[in-house]
C-alpha cells in the first residue's frame, strides 16, 4: 500500500485531550491521529476508521493496477 503525508496512523496520546465521541484521552492511550486536520479519534472510534481507510486504500491501490483483488 502507497502511502501518504495525511494518511491516519496510529500513536500514543502525549497530551490528555477528548475524542470528538466526548471520551476523555489519557496521556498513553493509542489513539487514531490524522495529520491532515490533525484531529484525534479514541481507540473505539478510531478503529472503524481505520478499517474504513485500509479497504478504500486497498481499493485505490487495484485501481492503480498495483494491487491484486485476488491474493489472499
Amino acid at each position: 500500500m502507497k502511502s501518504y503525508k495525511g494518511d491516519p496512523k496510529w500513536i500514543r496520546a502525549r497530551f490528555n485531550s477528548t475524542c470528538r465521541c466526548g471520551k476523555q484521552i489519557r496521556a498513553g492511550e493509542d489513539i487514531l491521529y490524522w495529520p491532515y486536520n490533525r484531529s484525534l479519534q479514541c481507540h473505539n472510534c478510531g478503529e472503524p476508521a481505520w478499517q474504513r481507510f485500509l479497504s478504500e486504500a486497498a481499493d485505490e491501490d487495484v485501481y492503480n493496477g498495483s494491487g491484486n483483488p485476488y491474493a489472499s
